[in-house]
């Protein structure tokens, strides 16, 4: 049956036998007529209506916005949504103005955004990061903090490095506990973006940072938020936070330390004579390790013209420039021991060992008696490397030694 002579029926038949004659139809009219037909069977047979809608489907209708709005309410919610979708692409921003109210928010959001189609404005609004095409687009934090519970944790970790502001300390701590807990990673490097905004922390705030971010960011957040500090807060901080992070920020706000550290703090002073002895055990390792270092360069020079030249009088040259060498770098191995003697000393004391526990490692550089007589170009090379290490690690000593005065 022609979809003409159907239509032109439709009214005088009964709806069991519109509904019956379905399955004969051999082609579709227009959408409109078809929505005309729909709903008059569906007053009675909606499984029915769907039929027909099934077949209209099958034959490629697609519908207007006005359409869908009639038939949206007589048709299962199935039937509809492929309705929906199969006119989805031809549909405009009039036809979703025209939908706007009688169906679907969500529906009508997820159709604009599949096939870019302008929404009516409440609904840009109040869909704003549904309807947005990229999640690197930046989000103001308002939207962000009440939009991020609704979204699945990895969504709102991505849009959370989009946030181009934020809000108040307890906000950015709910936000922090809910989506970084596990993960110390994305939780400092979140902090830091909040720091560098301007967002400072009170001390309780900060006791919770130590589980989630990594020391570096600790750091930055105690002393960026210490113009907030008294003394009650350097005790809550104290046991939670480094003491050489709560040192420094009492001294930059002039606030007394707490107790236990006021206590580590006179025994430092009451060590200044051992300081001063590793210092001046450093400072002498360093002149043995430099002279050192020029006498078995020398050596090397010379170990390389021996091995070119091959003339009469290079092996004495050669024997004599490394003896020398040999005796520089053992003044520069006994400098050490003393350096590492001193460092041993200083270790035993409490406030040393809790701020300064890389000073008690000892620099090793021994050399084999029979070292003139084997030493060849090759291990003079890794001699030279292996002073110029103990140079670094001796200034980076004398450095952290200054730190304790």
């Amino acid at each position: 049956m022609k979809w003409d002579d159907y239509y032109e029926k439709t009214n005088d038949w009964a709806v069991s036998t519109a509904v019956q004659k379905i399955s004969s139809l051999e082609d579709m009219g227009e959408p409109d007529e078809i929505v005309d037909v729909l709903v008059i069977i569906a007053f009675e047979d909606k499984k029915g209506a769907v039929r027909l809608l099934n077949r209209a489907l099958q034959h490629g209708v697609k519908f207007s916005g006005e359409n869908l709005v009639e038939i949206e309410s007589i048709l299962t919610e199935e039937s509809f949504k492929k309705a929906l979708y199969q006119s989805a692409d031809g549909l405009t921003s009039q036809d979703l103005e025209d939908m706007y109210g009688c169906i679907d928010d969500r529906l009508i959001v997820d159709v604009a955004k599949r096939y870019q189609i302008s929404v009516p404005a409440d609904l840009a609004d109040e869909y704003a990061e549904e309807l947005c095409p990229d999640v690197t687009t930046p989000i103001m934090w308002s939207r962000f903090y009440n939009a991020f519970y609704d979204w699945n944790r990895e969504y709102a970790i991505t849009r959370s490095r989009a946030i181009s502001d934020f809000g108040n300390e307890d906000e950015v701590m709910e936000v922090i506990q809910e989506l970084f807990s596990n993960d110390k990673y994305e939780a400092s490097r979140f902090v830091g973006r909040v720091l560098n905004a301007g967002v400072r922390f009170r001390d309780e705030n900060l006791v919770e940072l130590t589980g989630l971010c990594n020391e570096d960011t600790i750091r930055q957040a105690v002393l960026l938020s210490s113009p907030l500090f008294n003394e009650d807060s350097l005790e809550e901080l104290y046991g939670n936070v480094s003491d050489d992070i709560i040192i420094e920020a009492a001294r930059r706000q002039n606030i007394k330390l707490p107790e236990g550290l006021r206590a580590e703090e006179e025994e430092i002073e009451d060590i200044s004579f051992e300081i001063s002895s590793a210092i001046q055990a450093a400072d002498y390792a360093l002149a043995c390790l430099v002279q050192a270092q020029r006498a078995i360069n020398h050596g090397s020079n010379v170990s390389f013209i021996d091995m070119v030249a091959k003339g009469p009088f290079t092996p004495l040259w050669k024997y004599s420039s490394l003896s020398e060498a040999d005796v520089e770098l053992r003044n520069a191995q006994s400098a050490l021991q003393v350096l590492n003697t001193e460092l041993r000393n200083l270790s035993n004391h409490k406030s040393v060992r809790l701020k300064y526990a890389r000073l008690a490692s000892v620099i090793d550089m021994w050399f084999d008696s029979g070292f003139v007589d084997v030493l060849v170009h090759l291990q003079i090379n890794k001699a030279q490397k292996r002073i110029r290490q103990a140079i670094t690690r001796v200034e980076n000593i004398r450095r952290e030694l200054g730190r304790l005065l």
